[in-house]
C-alpha cells in the first residue's frame, strides 16, 4: 500500500496529537468502506481498516477516519467521550417493530429473525447519527486543508450518497418503523443538502425533496451551522441532532477510557 505524501502527514499529525502510533489495514469483510479503533486501555495504536472494494486509493478513507481520532484527542482527558447504545435502547426499536402496527406483526416475522432486524436497523441508525454531523466537520476540514484529496472525496461521497437513496425504496419503508426510518432518512437528506450546498449541484437532494424529506433535512443542517465547529461542541452538534430526531434517549457518552470496541464512521 503506498499512500499520498498528504495522508502520511495526516497521520503524522494525529500520532503527534495523540501520542499514539497508527496502524493502516485492509479488510474486504468491512461492512463499511472504512473504521477505526482508536488507542485506549490495553491497545496502545489506533487501527484503521479500509475495505479495498471501494474500488480508488484508500488515501481519503484514512484521512476522514484520522479526522475522528484528531477530533477527540483536541479535548482535554476529561472531555474526552464515546458515544455507546443506552442500555433499554435495542428494546425500544423491538417494541417498535412488534406493536400493533409494527413491520414484525404485519411481516409475521419469527422472533429470530426480530431480533436480527431489530439490531440491523438499530445499530444501522446509531451509527448514522455519531457519524454524520461530526463526519460533515471533517470533510468541510478536507475540503479546505487537504485539496489533494477532494477528488478521491468526490468519488466517496457520490458513492455514498448513491447508497443512501437505498433508504428511499419501498422495501425499506416496509421493514423499518416510522421513527426509525424518518431518522435515518432526515439524516441522509442533511447529508445530501450539505454536498448539494457545498458543490453548488441542487441535483443531490432532489430524491429526499420528492420524498418529502428535503425540510427535516435542512433543519439538521441548520443546527448543523448554528453550532461552532471546534471539536469541543461534538457532543453537543449529536446530541441536538438527536433531540431533533427524537433519539436523545437511544444512547449515552462514556469517558473514552473505559469503551473497548470499534468504532466505525
Amino acid at each position: 500500500m503506498s499512500l499520498r505524501e498528504v495522508t502520511r502527514a495526516i497521520i503524522a499529525q494525529v500520532e503527534r496529537v495523540s501520542g499514539h502510533p497508527v496502524i493502516v489495514t485492509e479488510d474486504d469483510s468491512l461492512k463499511t468502506l472504512a473504521a477505526v479503533r482508536m488507542a485506549r486501555g490495553n491497545a496502545p495504536a489506533h487501527t484503521i481498516t479500509y475495505n479495498p472494494a471501494a474500488g480508488s486509493a484508500p488515501d481519503y478513507l484514512i484521512a476522514y477516519q484520522c479526522g475522528f481520532i484528531l477530533r477527540l484527542f483536541a479535548n482535554p482527558l476529561s472531555e474526552r467521550w464515546d458515544f455507546a447504545p443506552a442500555a433499554h435502547s435495542r428494546e425500544i426499536v423491538h417494541g417498535l417493530l412488534t406493536g400493533p402496527d409494527g413491520p414484525a406483526r404485519k411481516l409475521q416475522l419469527a422472533p429470530p429473525a426480530v431480533e436480527k432486524l431489530r439490531d440491523q436497523l438499530f445499530d444501522g441508525l446509531m451509527v448514522q447519527l455519531r457519524s454524520i454531523p461530526v463526519g460533515l466537520r471533517i470533510d468541510a476540514w478536507i475540503l479546505r486543508d487537504h485539496q489533494d484529496l477532494a477528488p478521491l472525496q468526490r468519488t466517496a461521497v457520490l458513492r455514498q450518497l448513491q447508497d443512501n437513496q437505498a433508504t428511499l425504496a419501498p422495501d425499506v419503508r416496509k421493514i423499518a418503523p416510522t421513527k426509525v426510518y424518518k431518522a435515518s432518512v432526515t439524516i441522509n437528506a442533511a447529508f445530501a443538502c450539505f454536498w448539494a450546498r457545498t458543490w453548488d449541484d441542487p441535483a443531490l437532494a432532489l430524491p429526499y425533496k420528492s420524498a418529502g424529506y428535503d425540510k427535516p433535512g435542512l433543519r439538521l443542517l441548520a443546527i448543523f451551522d448554528e453550532i461552532p465547529a471546534d471539536p469541543t461542541n461534538d457532543r453537543r452538534l449529536v446530541d441536538d441532532w438527536a433531540t431533533e430526531l427524537g433519539l436523545s434517549n437511544w444512547y449515552e457518552w462514556v469517558p473514552h477510557m473505559i469503551k473497548a470496541e470499534p468504532e466505525s464512521y
